[in-house]
């Protein structure tokens, strides 16, 4: 994938959205950070808006979010 392919690929919704996406699911941090290889707490900073994950961490993020997105749609 091209540098700029996986930048697009990173591109992240709002963090008040990753969050509303997540508590749709019905998943909690914890589980979302098992599935991302983070603490549940880094998790919740990138809901807050209080941190931002890395370019690696952000596609494997954005598209567990898109997973869940449409699971609950």
């Amino acid at each position: 994938m091209s540098l700029a392919a996986l930048v697009r690929a990173g591109q992240l919704p709002s963090p008040a959205e990753r969050q509303e996406i997540r508590t749709k699911a019905r998943v909690s941090l914890h589980r979302m950070g098992q599935a991302m290889g983070v603490s549940a707490v880094t998790v919740q900073r990138w809901e807050r808006g209080d941190a931002e994950p890395t370019l690696e961490h952000a596609v494997a993020y954005r598209r567990l979010l898109d997973q869940l997105r449409q699971a609950t749609e």
